[in-house]
């Protein structure tokens, strides 16, 4: 039975042209779906839809409350050695108010660097690139580098791309909440433009913003296809569909919920076979902070969940990643499963990752995973054209969301029929002590975020 459906599932996903269909219309029809914005409201209505086209037993949306934020003008300006003005965007949640500040520049971010720099940072605007610390044994998000200038005294915050390309890259400074400083974002070449400014004397800079904090509401939009034998077993396949605001955010998620609907929609043929129930869902607010996820993951709490697989950046391109989130028990399980499909070149490994869907499930003790795929031929930052001006839809090639719908919707049918799932739920003591032990919970603290009780 599984070859025939492997064989269903490559041919109708490989032969059609849907994924690349609904993601020009999502793109072209409600732009970048920011958070909290009527284009979010309009795409969540779009999906639901498409998710009941796609063969859904059940579509819902669910609304939550939350913290929403409103572009407005945003200003950098040198005040000596010179006078000039620089281009300049605000971070996501950068407060309104007006800053004038020496500049205390720390490259990238290394946080012996920051320990160097302390009674400098004091009453500074602090500028740190986008770059992975050289030495460091880990990357730092951009929320880390900047919750070390908060707690260091800082007076406001620049994020400075790390590579070449003239494109400043966006991303909320707090999580679902307003920054306590000015925090905006400046190309390479801004940067460096700035930094050429400390040839002739002290660099004095002033941010000026006048961005909205406000109250708003988002939506989660779930499809579900309900299992036979085993319906109260309930598997969360995800991805958000919300983008930032200055761009299209076609690969970022855009091609991520692609793969969710695709794979809903290869699956829907083949219900009468799934044991569990598998439930589709479009995250809102993930780009502001999770916040979709984690109201799902809180309001769902009782609901049986086996599995969470999280599809933040899926469909980008043919290098394709399965990670786990604290389970390494259950490598071998889905190397296995990689064989079966024929698609050994899946890696697979265990990480723990703080920064997108499968979070807010991982750190509940929720068995999860998240699967994406490299974008090729990108140039700049890690995170290629993510984040910036140029997110844009021809970025996506539809060949690279029609082999991650195929890949996602076979896994997932072995993941639906087969007897058992090699992930027992974790307790919050574990999980607390592994946060701790990777080091994780001072990043949270910096980051202002709340970390898990242990204990429950």
């Amino acid at each position: 039975m599984t070859d025939q459906v492997d064989r269903d599932i490559v041919a109708d996903l490989y032969l059609s042209r849907s994924g690349m269909e609904f993601l020009t219309d999502l793109v072209e029809g409600f732009g970048p779906r920011f958070g909290g914005s009527e284009q979010e409201r309009q795409a969540a209505e779009f999906i639901e839809k498409r998710f009941c086209e796609a063969g859904a037993d059940r579509t819902w949306r669910e609304k939550f409350e939350c913290t929403g934020w409103k572009r407005k003008e945003t200003g950098l300006q040198a005040i000596s050695p010179e006078e000039t003005s620089f281009e300049c965007i605000a971070l996501p949640y950068c407060p309104p108010g007006k800053i004038e500040a020496p500049l205390v520049y720390l490259g990238d971010g290394h946080p012996q660097i920051y320990e160097e720099h302390r009674e400098q940072m004091k009453d500074a605007i602090v500028m740190v690139t986008t770059a992975t610390p050289k030495f460091y044994h880990r990357s730092m998000h951009r929320g880390e580098k900047l919750g070390r200038a908060v707690e260091a005294g800082a007076a406001g915050f620049i994020w400075m791309r790390g590579e070449p390309g003239g494109l400043p890259e966006t991303g909320s400074a707090r999580f679902g909440r307003a920054c306590e400083i000015p925090a905006i974002s400046v190309s390479y070449e801004t940067g460096h433009e700035i930094l050429r400014l400390a040839k002739h004397g002290d660099v004095r800079l002033k941010i000026t913003s006048t961005n909205e904090i406000y109250d708003t509401t988002s939506y989660n939009v779930i499809g579900e296809l309900k299992g036979t034998d085993r319906s109260e077993e309930v598997m969360v396949i995800g991805a958000h569909y919300d983008g930032h605001d200055i761009s299209q955010s076609a690969a970022d998620n855009g091609a991520g919920v692609t793969v969710v609907l695709e794979a809903l929609r290869a699956l829907a043929r083949h219900k009468k076979h799934l044991r569990r129930t598998l439930r589709f869902v479009g995250f809102a607010q993930e780009e502001m902070g999770l916040m979709g996820a984690e109201h799902y993951a809180s309001t769902h709490v009782e609901d049986n969940t086996a599995f969470m697989l999280n599809l933040d950046g899926a469909g980008r391109g043919d290098k394709t990643s399965l990670v786990l989130q604290g389970w390494p028990e259950a490598i071998s399980f889905f190397k296995d499963m990689a064989r079966d499909m024929y698609e050994t070149d899946i890696s697979v490994g265990d990480s723990f990752g703080m920064y997108s869907d499968m979070y807010p499930f991982a750190v509940r003790g929720i068995p999860a995973a998240t699967l994406s795929s490299s974008q090729p031929g990108t140039q700049g930052a890690p995170r290629g054209y993510g984040h910036t001006y140029w997110d844009s839809l021809e970025k996506v090639n539809p060949r690279f969301l029609q082999l991650d719908a195929a890949r996602v919707a076979r896994m997932l049918f072995r993941l639906a029929t087969v007897d058992d799932i090699p992930m027992e739920h974790k307790s919050r003591d574990n999980v607390a002590a592994r946060i701790a032990e990777l080091g994780f919970d001072m990043v949270m603290r910096y980051e202002g975020r709340t970390l898990p009780e242990p204990g429950e």
